[in-house]
C-alpha cells in the first residue's frame, strides 16, 4: 500500500514537472516572440482614424500626413529624416556584433487619400521604426505615393537599397498572403481629333459626377464608381436614339495614377429630344445610389438642364467629334480582364484570375483634339498586349491615334531566400490560435511599387506582403523576429 502510494507520487510530480516545463517554454517562447510595440501600434493606429472623424473627414493634403507622422517620431524622439522625394526615413545602424548581417527596407506607400484605409499598415510601419531590438541595419521607408505617381520610389537614394538588401513591402487588401510578382504597368493615350463649331442646338444638360473617393488602381477596378463609364452611357444612349446633339465641354477629376474622383460635362441637344434624356438619366442616378450608396456616401450624380439663351455654350465640338469620343468611351472600358480556358495560363492561376487592368483615369480636351490617357496593367508583355491591341483596335475603327507613353517592367524576383526564411518565420512565430496562421505564397494579380524598388538594384531580395488589416500588427511583430533572427528560427524553438 506504502509502496503504491509512493508511486502514485513519483507520478504525480513527474505530471507536475512536465507542466511546468512546458508552462515555461510557452512563456519563454511567448517572450522570444512577442516583439512588437503593442501600444506604439494602437496609439498610432488610432490616432491616424481619428482623422477619419474630423470635419475633413481625413488628411487634406500629403503635407498633413507626413507633419502627423513626423510630429509622432519627435514625441517618441525618433532619428528620421526627410528627403527632397518626400520620404520618411527611419535608419538604425547595425549593432556590434551584428555589423555583417545583411541590411533589412521595411517600405509603405504614404498617401493622405487612402491614409484612414491603410492605418493598420501604416502603424506597423510605425511600430517597426520604433522597436529597440538588437539586429543589423534596419530602414523603414514611409515612401511619398501621392496620387499614386511614386515620387518617392522613383527618387529615393540608391544607397538604401544595395545587393545584399532584404525589402519588404507593405500593403493591405483583402486577404493576407506573401508575393514575390506582380504586375506591369503601362501609360498610354487615345488622341481624337477635334473641331469646334457654332452651337447648332436650343438646349443644354449639364453633367456633374462628384465625391468619389479614389484609390490605387487594382483588382477592385470593378467595384469602383467610373465617371467615364457613367459619362459614356449617355452619350451612348443619345447616339443609339440618333438624338442630334454636342459635346459643349469635359472636366475629369483626374488624380495622377489613381481612379479619377469627378466629372462635369456639358451636351447641347434640341429640346424636342430633353424630356427623354433626362428621364434616362433619372434611371442613371438611380442605377448609381444603387450600386455604390453604402460605400461611397458622399457620392453625388446629379445634372442641371440649361435652356436661356445667354447660359449656352457658343462653341461646341462638331458631330463628328462627339461621335468618336462616345465610340472611343464605349469600346476602351475601366475594368479588370479575365483568364479564359483557351488561355496559356500561368503557374498558380486558376480560369477566372485576373491578367490584366484596363483604366481610364482622364479626358482632356483642346481646340483640336480630345486626349484620353488610359493605364493598363498586365501580368506579362503577352497579356498586357491584348489590351494595348485591344485599345488600338478601338482608335483606329474611329480614326484616332494611340501611344505608349511609358511602360514599367513587372516585379519579379526569382530569389528565394527570404521568401522561404520569412514564411518559415511567420508559421513558427503565429500558432494555430492565429487566423492565417500559414502564410500563404500567390502572385499579386496587380501593378505593385516593388518594380520601382527593384529597378534601384536588380540584385536586392524583394518580398510584398498584402495583410487583410486585422493581421498587420501579426506580420509586423513576425518582421521584427525575422530582422532579430534573420531566418534563423531556432531561437523560437
Amino acid at each position: 500500500m506504502n509502496k503504491l502510494f509512493s508511486n502514485n507520487k513519483f507520478r504525480i510530480a513527474l505530471i507536475l514537472l512536465a507542466i511546468l516545463i512546458a508552462a515555461s517554454v510557452s512563456v519563454y517562447r511567448s517572450r522570444s516572440t512577442t516583439l512588437i510595440d503593442k501600444e506604439a501600434y494602437s496609439s498610432f493606429r488610432t490616432s491616424v482614424e481619428d482623422f477619419a472623424a474630423t470635419d475633413a473627414g481625413g488628411f487634406t493634403d500629403q503635407q498633413e500626413l507626413m507633419t502627423f507622422i513626423e510630429n509622432w517620431a519627435d514625441e517618441r524622439s525618433l532619428e528620421y529624416k526627410e528627403d527632397k522625394y518626400g520620404n520618411i526615413i527611419f535608419s538604425k545602424p547595425a549593432i556590434k556584433r551584428k555589423k555583417n548581417v545583411t541590411p533589412t527596407l521595411i517600405a509603405v506607400s504614404m498617401n493622405y487619400e487612402t491614409a484612414i484605409y491603410n492605418s493598420q499598415v501604416l502603424a506597423a510601419a510605425a511600430a517597426i521604426a520604433v522597436s529597440d531590438i538588437e539586429s543589423g541595419r534596419r530602414t523603414v521607408v514611409f515612401f511619398n505615393d501621392e496620387q499614386g505617381l511614386a515620387k518617392g520610389y522613383k527618387g529615393i537614394s540608391d544607397k538604401y537599397i544595395s545587393s545584399k538588401t532584404k525589402v519588404i513591402y507593405l500593403d493591405k487588401g483583402s486577404s493576407t498572403y506573401l508575393s514575390t510578382a506582380s504586375f506591369q504597368q503601362r501609360n498610354t493615350e487615345v488622341i481624337i481629333p477635334a473641331k469646334m463649331e457654332d452651337n447648332p442646338c436650343d438646349t443644354a444638360v449639364k453633367i456633374s459626377i462628384t465625391g468619389i473617393r479614389s484609390d490605387i488602381i487594382g483588382p477592385g477596378i470593378d467595384k469602383q464608381p467610373d465617371p467615364a463609364a457613367a459619362f459614356s452611357s449617355l452619350l451612348t444612349r443619345l447616339k443609339s436614339k440618333s438624338v442630334d446633339c454636342r459635346l459643349a465641354d469635359v472636366t475629369v477629376g483626374s488624380n495622377g495614377s489613381m481612379y479619377p474622383v469627378s466629372l462635369e460635362a456639358t451636351i447641347t441637344l434640341n429640346s424636342y429630344n430633353l424630356s427623354s434624356f433626362t428621364g434616362y438619366i433619372d434611371k442613371r442616378i438611380k442605377a448609381w445610389e444603387k450600386a455604390y450608396g453604402s460605400d461611397f456616401e458622399d457620392l453625388s450624380f446629379s445634372y442641371e438642364v440649361i435652356e436661356d439663351e445667354e447660359d449656352m455654350p457658343e462653341k461646341v465640338f462638331t458631330a463628328k467629334t462627339t461621335d468618336r469620343l462616345t465610340g472611343i468611351l464605349y469600346t476602351i472600358r475601366s475594368g479588370a480582364y479575365r483568364y479564359a480556358e483557351s488561355d496559356s495560363i500561368p503557374e498558380g492561376k486558376d480560369v477566372g484570375d485576373i491578367y490584366g487592368i484596363n483604366c481610364i483615369v482622364d479626358i482632356n480636351t483642346s481646340d483640336s483634339s480630345i486626349r484620353v490617357p488610359v493605364i493598363i496593367q498586365g501580368v506579362n508583355d503577352s497579356f498586357t498586349e491584348r489590351l494595348i491591341n485591344d485599345n488600338k483596335a478601338a482608335a483606329e475603327l474611329y480614326k484616332c491615334s494611340y501611344t505608349q507613353k511609358s511602360l514599367t517592367e513587372a516585379f519579379l524576383n526569382n530569389k528565394n531566400k527570404l521568401s522561404r526564411t520569412f514564411k518559415s518565420t511567420y508559421d513558427k512565430v503565429n500558432d494555430e490560435s492565429v487566423t492565417d496562421s500559414s502564410l500563404r505564397m500567390i502572385t499579386d494579380n496587380y501593378f505593385t511599387p516593388c518594380s520601382y524598388l527593384q529597378a534601384k538594384n536588380s540584385k536586392a531580395d524583394i518580398i510584398h506582403i498584402r495583410t487583410k488589416g486585422s493581421s498587420a500588427s501579426g506580420i509586423a511583430n513576425t518582421i521584427l523576429c525575422y530582422i532579430k533572427a534573420k531566418g534563423n528560427t531556432s531561437i523560437f524553438k
